[in-house]
């Protein structure tokens, strides 16, 4: 596979550097210590994402699991963290242009000498499907041609549309695909283990059962500037720590946590509309 292939190949290139005092004579993230901040470029979603019903979609926050990795990068760094809002290509080009140290944009490896990669990918877990418990749909085949609802930015997704050879229909918000999910817009709704396994012990989710086997994360990887080989080998290292220490399962499981509650509130009306 062509992105195995690079990441084999940054991987050595980044080993086979001499480093002195940890990272050699450059400092990762020199503009931003001299700047006094880090600069992540992170995807948005509409806000406040509390809102059901009509919602504007030109108030824009932060995506929470970026938005979390790119604290705990800074943290991890010594830097207060400023999130610039950008979509995976706004997010290239900020990092390009110097507007942004990092992207945290679900951006895929790439042969791109204007960014630098970390060769570890950051998306981990697994995913899996709702279907009605009493539906016609027994398990993928049966969602041939049919469609599935997901969050944009969704890393399940597209493995579910491969395996099952069905439409991904794409929410600006994870709770919309719910919403929508259950209004009947979709076959079935595609989501990470966790937020699946935490709607099913609700009693309104007593409907729905998962589909058999579970659906692999797009691989996406942090960038930052071309030729900032400090900077990522040392957010190669801190995504190596946060896969080991499962610092990132937790930020799943406290996602799809926030995210069920949100739904609860939701089918029983407690936001405003």
């Amino acid at each position: 596979m062509r992105w195995l292939a690079a990441a084999v190949m940054a991987v050595v290139a980044l080993s086979s550097i001499p480093w002195r005092k940890g990272f050699g004579e450059a400092q990762p993230f020199a503009a931003a210590s001299a700047r006094g901040t880090l600069i992540v470029a992170v995807p948005s979603r509409p806000a406040p994402t509390l809102n059901v019903g009509r919602v504007d979609h030109f108030a824009r926050a932060p995506e929470g699991f970026a938005a979390a990795l790119a604290e705990e990068l800074g943290r991890r760094a010594g830097l207060p963290v400023t999130l610039v809002l950008a979509g995976s290509d706004d997010a290239r080009d900020a990092v390009r242009l110097g507007r942004a140290d990092v992207a945290i944009a679900g951006l895929a490896f790439g042969a791109d000498t204007s960014l630098a990669f970390a060769p570890t990918a950051y998306t981990t877990g697994r995913g899996m499907a709702l279907v009605l418990r009493h539906g016609a749909v027994r398990g993928w085949r049966d969602l041939a041609g049919r469609s599935i609802c997901a969050s944009r930015g969704n890393p399940f997704a597209d493995d579910a549309a491969r395996r099952a050879h069905a439409n991904v229909q794409r929410y600006d918000r994870p709770l919309d695909a719910l919403l929508a999910f259950q209004a009947g817009e979709c076959t079935a709704l595609v989501d990470d283990e966790y937020v699946i396994r935490k709607l099913l012990r609700q009693p309104d989710w007593a409907y729905y059962r998962s589909l058999p086997d579970t659906l692999a994360p797009a691989r996406a990887f942090i960038a930052t500037r071309g030729g900032d080989v400090a900077s990522a080998m040392f957010i190669e290292r801190i995504v190596n720590d946060w896969r080991r220490q499962r610092w990132l399962a937790t930020v799943r499981e406290d996602q799809a946590t926030q995210l069920a509650f949100d739904m609860f509130n939701a089918q029983n009306d407690l936001y405003c509309h």
